[in-house]
């Protein structure tokens, strides 16, 4: 059931940044990975995630791309390899918040709640405005049996999913900014799924 949850939301973690790694990507790296964010906001995760892959090829240290092939896992149900993906980038680059957000949500879908909280607690520490975080957070707390903590922080990434302009990103002149125009419809998706979830509990 909470799986079912967490695929209304995990690839609200895609793409939320420009990697800050030592090197610029390469412009081929670039365009492979725009087309797999373009792909992937039509829903051809298969084939978002050949392009994603094209584009590690050209740069393995592309940060953000591993960011975005871990979302991507995360949805078409690939957890395991969603976790190695976001280790990688965040062997690039521990500052991250996505990687550990998308870490988060690969964790509780394979029933590893202790883990996922540390890692969404890290992505809150990181970037407290990141509403993504804060659902992990209240996802793993209720799964842990902590429901008050949980509906806290259910409450926080609410508010931050209404107050305007929180998940805003300035765009970038070479990769495609935050697909951002998706977030807040799939965020409030899983509120409502969370919601649900904990109201059938307790009845």
């Amino acid at each position: 059931m909470k799986r079912g949850v967490l695929l209304l939301f995990t690839f609200c973690m895609i793409t939320m940044g420009v990697s800050s790694c030592s090197a610029a990507p390469t412009q081929q790296a670039i365009e492979a990975y725009n087309h797999a964010v373009d792909l992937a906001i039509g829903g051809n995760f298969s084939e978002a995630l050949y392009s994603i892959d094209q584009s590690l090829s050209l740069d393995q240290n592309f940060t953000l791309a591993w960011i975005t092939k871990a979302g991507i896992l995360n949805v078409m149900g690939e957890f395991n390899q969603s976790l190695e993906a976001s280790d990688r980038a965040l062997a690039l680059d521990e500052g991250q918040a996505e990687a550990w957000t998308n870490r988060a949500s690969a964790l509780i879908s394979l029933g590893q709640d202790e883990d996922a909280l540390e890692a969404a607690d890290r992505a809150i520490e990181l970037d407290p405005r990141l509403s993504e975080a804060w659902m992990d957070r209240a996802t793993a707390l209720s799964n842990l049996g902590r429901t008050q903590e949980a509906e806290e922080a259910m409450q926080m990434a609410m508010f931050l999913i209404e107050e305007p302009g929180a998940t805003a990103i300035p765009p970038t002149p070479t990769v495609k900014s935050s697909i951002s125009w998706f977030l807040v419809p799939l965020s409030l998706g899983s509120v409502l799924g969370y919601l649900m979830l904990t109201r059938k509990r307790t009845l």
